[in-house]
């Protein structure tokens, strides 16, 4: 029997994106023990905030972010709110006792990811971090390629994600929220970055040490409303990392925004002892898999359309059909995954993305900015 659970989600931006997904889960995955039903969201425009309640159903909408986390009909908290406001509404959603849904990365620092952490596991609610690509249907693949064997020992991993489709890369771009250390802890390690290092670990494992490299190409910015006054950007536009893994292998990350000709471009590349799987975003259903053969005239790369309703969740969409699976569906299988660990109180991991893995991300990417600053390897806490 089916049961209704109400949520709330905080912010508009990305937000949509998760309002969209809430609404086709239940059709997608009919039927559901636990049915999302959208009952608040909030964002500091009202015109926006009275737009997206409209558009997607919302019962009600507010200005604060406060409202909806203690709207007694708020089950789940979901935010999509800037970095800086992941950690305090997740904390007061826990201490109410709802189930918690983050948008990564989980906060600015380690330190205070650590305390939203703290906070869910004592209040003993779900929790999950929205690294939302372990649910492609050709990532999940290459995990269980991995996981069982199929390359034998892991030896490399290179991870990127370079985009231009923010127009980050123009001068002309406006301050905003990315820019401020404050607000965003990194540029775009903290933006794309966490992504390549959640798939780094996701594929291969712990990250044990890194020594990275950061540079700020447009150093400052038009202010909203007043273009003659420059604010100052404090964040990143480029980084790049070595790492090594807690299981010896090796890896590297570049991610930035600046890149002419990147639309959104997160790849990764895994090579084993016996063979080796590639990712781009921009092919979204493609696996490039080598897998060792005994023929070197005609080995090499093959590519996998990965289509099939013998993939990973392609049953549930539409097998053998160009362009059958979507990113945004990649929500939709997300919050399938999270709604059945709490329907079944299944844990969220290691499919799903934890506070746990939210807060280890976050460990290596204050690695990394530090190895930048001080130009040595730096460990990562395990």
């Amino acid at each position: 029997m089916s049961k209704d659970i109400g949520v709330g989600v905080l912010g508009y931006s990305i937000g949509r994106v998760h309002a969209h997904a809430w609404r086709n889960v239940s059709e997608v995955y009919y039927p559901l023990k636990l049915v999302p039903k959208l009952v608040a969201v909030s964002g500091r425009t009202k015109e926006v905030v009275d737009f997206e309640t409209k558009k997607y159903g919302y019962t009600r909408s507010y200005s604060d972010w406060e409202k909806v986390v203690n709207d007694p009909e708020v089950q789940i908290v979901d935010n999509c709110l800037p970095v800086s406001l992941h950690p305090e509404p997740m904390i007061m959603a826990a201490k109410l006792g709802k189930s918690l849904f983050c948008e990564k990365p989980l906060a600015r620092r380690a330190s205070d990811a650590k305390r939203m952490l703290d906070a869910a596991e004592k209040a003993k609610v779900q929790h999950m971090v929205g690294y939302n690509y372990r649910f492609m249907p050709a990532i999940t693949l290459a995990r269980n390629m991995i996981a069982g064997g199929a390359l034998g020992e892991v030896i490399l991993f290179k991870g990127s994600y370079l985009t231009t489709n923010s127009g980050y890369d123009s001068p002309e771009t406006t301050m905003r929220w990315q820019f401020d250390s404050e607000m965003s802890g990194y540029g775009a390690l903290s933006d794309l970055g966490t992504h390549a290092l959640d798939l780094a670990r996701y594929l291969v494992g712990e990250v044990a040490a890194v020594a990275g490299a950061q540079a700020t190409y447009i150093p400052e910015r038009p202010v909203v409303g007043d273009p003659k006054k420059k604010g100052k950007v404090n964040v990143d536009d480029l980084t790049v990392a070595s790492m090594k893994f807690a299981n010896g292998a090796l890896g590297t990350l570049d991610t930035s925004w600046l890149n002419p000709g990147r639309m959104d471009y997160l790849t990764f590349e895994v090579y084993g002892r016996k063979g080796a799987v590639r990712f781009s975003l921009e092919r979204i259903n493609e696996l490039e898999v080598f897998l060792t053969e005994k023929d070197p005239g005609s080995s090499g790369f093959r590519t996998l359309n990965v289509l099939a309703k013998e993939h990973p969740y392609m049953k549930q969409y539409w097998p053998n059909q160009g362009g059958g699976f979507g990113w945004d569906h990649s929500f939709v299988n997300e919050f399938h995954h999270y709604l059945t660990s709490l329907a079944e109180h299944k844990p969220v991991g290691p499919q799903g993305a934890t506070f746990l893995d939210g807060y280890r991300n976050c460990l290596i990417m204050d690695a990394i900015a530090e190895s930048a600053l001080k130009e040595k390897w730096v460990g990562v806490p395990q």
